[in-house]
């Protein structure tokens, strides 16, 4: 049995378990985001992407955080060096971009209600990239996957972690990387 007086969640454990749809999401990254979601409402009391939002995906090939924007509602601005898959394509509230998200200038695109990231890099231009977008002013919102390479670098994660205003995180759906969330009033 375990107990707890202070927790963190007000889940038994701080389990999310969400039905699984193994036919409509084009990836299992789907189950990240919306256990990401869940939890950023919960850090920020904030509401989540809706039909007036207008979300930028990097990293979103196949399509599973796309997807989930999708259901939600929201407009999505999706880059990556491959094309999501073929419903998404095809989706006018998607607009796709064939490009390295993190090459992308700030100030030439949004801004955006709420930054996303699942790509797969080393930590340190992750955290990089993140204090660009904190600096432009263009978002107010950012979740995105630390993804580790090897040994854990706790330094690095510490880093992420003393961001004003941020969250790091280990999902239930997370692998061999990190959530790192963010929102600034």
């Amino acid at each position: 049995m375990l107990y707890s007086e202070t927790t963190t969640s007000p889940l038994p454990s701080g389990y999310f378990q969400f039905i699984e749809d193994h036919e409509n999401p084009p990836s299992r990254a789907y189950l990240k985001l919306q256990e990401a979601l869940v939890r950023f409402a919960y850090f920020y009391k904030t509401p989540l992407p809706d039909e007036k939002s207008y979300c930028f995906d990097a990293g979103a090939c196949p399509g599973g955080w796309t997807w989930v924007l999708r259901q939600l509602g929201s407009r999505v601005f999706a880059v990556d060096r491959a094309e999501l898959c073929d419903n998404l394509m095809k989706d006018s509230s998607v607009e796709f971009l064939k490009h390295d998200a993190f090459t992308l200038e700030t100030d030439k695109i949004g801004p955006f209600d709420f930054v996303f990231s699942d790509v797969i890099c080393y930590p340190e231009r992750l955290l990089n990239w993140v204090k660009l977008w904190i600096e432009s002013g263009r978002t107010k919102n950012m979740i995105c996957t630390i993804k580790m390479q090897g040994e854990i670098d706790w330094d690095l994660v510490e880093k992420f972690a003393s961001i004003p205003d941020s969250h790091v995180v280990h999902l239930c759906y997370n692998k061999h990387e990190l959530t790192w969330m963010w929102h600034k009033d």
